[in-house]
């Protein structure tokens, strides 16, 4: 069962934006959610993140430059990473184009998820499918 419109939804453990070698004590956990165009921090002023028409996140949260947002056309890799200067827990390293972005799961199993279907909607993406990866998803 996908949690329509989006592929996943679920939480992360985040640097602040502004600062993404933050102290320990600075990252928050927070919602995530992924679709078509990318994965997206949901801010705490969200109640709920709606979708346009045409498949693009609406909401504070896309007008927001302080939240994390990746971009599919952006991703270079994505990876397990175990790493001191991270959080406890599972760590995420997706390479993009602007350098790493490092995430942190609850737990191994969550972590697998992500890494799942990230690389499912960049390999979508990759082979130019991503119109009906959007058709799917938003119905």
């Amino acid at each position: 069962m996908l949690p329509l419109p989006y592929l996943k939804v679920g939480y992360l453990t985040a640097p602040p934006a502004k600062d993404p070698i933050a102290p320990h004590k600075d990252w928050e956990r927070s919602q995530f959610v992924l679709n078509h165009e990318g994965l997206q921090q949901v801010t705490k002023g969200d109640k709920q993140l709606s979708q346009s028409p045409s498949g693009r996140l609406q909401g504070s949260a896309h007008n927001d430059k302080s939240v994390v947002k990746v971009n599919i056309p952006d991703i270079v890799s994505v990876s397990a990473c175990a790493d001191l200067t991270l959080p406890p827990d599972a760590g995420l390293c997706i390479g993009t184009i602007h350098g790493p972005i490092y995430l942190v799961a609850d737990t191994w199993e969550s972590l697998d998820g992500w890494l799942d279907a990230i690389q499912l909607v960049y390999t979508i993406f990759a082979r130019g499918k991503s119109d009906v990866l959007a058709g799917i998803i938003t119905g």
